[in-house]
């Protein structure tokens, strides 16, 4: 007889053990982290996430921290794509099909005896194939949490998400007294601020998208076509949210006017400063070169006076030697 029929209950008091890990393979300069979730109660591997990079910065992320500051990371980093993507990929299905059954009973039993040396010597073993190397550096921490506990971390974490993304739509609404237009982001793939590192206050070049007649409006009464084409201007970021479509931008372009833009990849934006100091760079060397030729020329003047001054001292000289004659 089943005296507990609510087995939902049951799941959600199993406790997870939790093993987080960074390494480092030497000879490839390949750097990454990984996060293995078992349910004791089944002692077997409920989920893993992996990601590999060439940037040093990813072991420099310690494997104490707090689970889901640990998960978080990784999120993040696969968000602003600072990862290699393939060999992401080969990893998070290796590590898989390896932890599969047996090797992930194994690998549990390692982490209940605390017998490190172990542990990293078997997920060495595992990375030297997706990882195309020999010598690899390993540093591993593990703790255990209900599955309860680790659900609300996570509902929180999203519910935090999600009301940035309210808030972001409140900032929209309070623009009651302005007029909103659709706006394309300017690029500079080399030069450029990465838009997850864009914040309020920044000056980026935004073009008005000419979809609307409201748009073409302002697109003639601030002079923004040239040659049919029309050109960019400066914008402030008053708001910026992320959530699963993109990020969503507001900017400030005029008393009264704004401009929203909505991007889904990981791009570098042009900023407003860039441009005008471009612009004062050319001012600076025209007025450089105009320096230059005045400098050029005042020797030559100087020349030119010197030389008549020696031809009339010359004359009054012969006059007078005539004269004294």
């Amino acid at each position: 007889m089943d005296l507990n029929p609510d087995h939902s209950m049951d799941e959600n008091n199993n406790l997870i053990t939790i093993l987080k890990g960074r390494f480092k393979a030497i000879e490839t300069n390949t750097y990454g982290l990984f996060l293995i979730f078992f349910d004791d109660e089944k002692k077997e591997i409920e989920n893993l996430i992996a990601i590999a990079s060439h940037y040093s910065s990813l072991f420099d992320i310690d494997p104490h921290l707090p689970w889901y500051s640990f998960e978080e990371n990784i999120i993040n980093t696969k968000w602003k794509g600072d990862i290699a993507l393939n060999i992401t990929i080969d990893l998070q299905n290796y590590l898989e099909s390896s932890l599969d059954r047996d090797r992930g009973y194994e690998l549990l039993m390692l982490i209940k005896n605390n017998d490190q040396t172990k542990i990293e010597s078997l997920l060495q073993a595992i990375l030297m194939k997706p990882l195309s190397d020999r010598n690899i550096l390993i540093e591993t921490a593990s703790e255990t949490v209900t599955k309860s506990a680790m659900n609300n971390v996570r509902s929180e974490r999203n519910r935090a998400k999600s009301d940035t993304a309210v808030n972001s739509e409140s900032v929209e609404n309070k623009i009651k007294y302005g007029t909103i237009l659709d706006v394309d982001l300017l690029l500079a793939p080399v030069s450029g601020i990465p838009i997850y590192e864009l914040k309020k206050g920044d000056k980026i070049m935004v073009k008005i998208i000419n979809n609307s007649p409201k748009a073409k409006y302002y697109i003639d009464k601030l002079g923004l076509v040239v040659e049919n084409s029309i050109i960019p201007i400066p914008g402030e970021v008053i708001d910026i949210n992320k959530n699963e479509n993109g990020y969503n931008i507001i900017v400030k372009l005029r008393k009264g006017l704004y401009g929203k833009a909505i991007e889904t990849e990981q791009v570098k934006l042009k900023r407003y400063d860039t441009l005008f100091k471009a612009e004062t760079d050319n001012e600076q060397e025209l007025q450089i070169i105009g320096e230059t030729e005045i400098k050029s020329g005042f020797p030559l003047f100087i020349m030119i006076i010197g030389g008549l001054m020696f031809i009339i001292l010359l004359i009054f000289i012969i006059m007078w030697f005539y004269n004294f004659l």
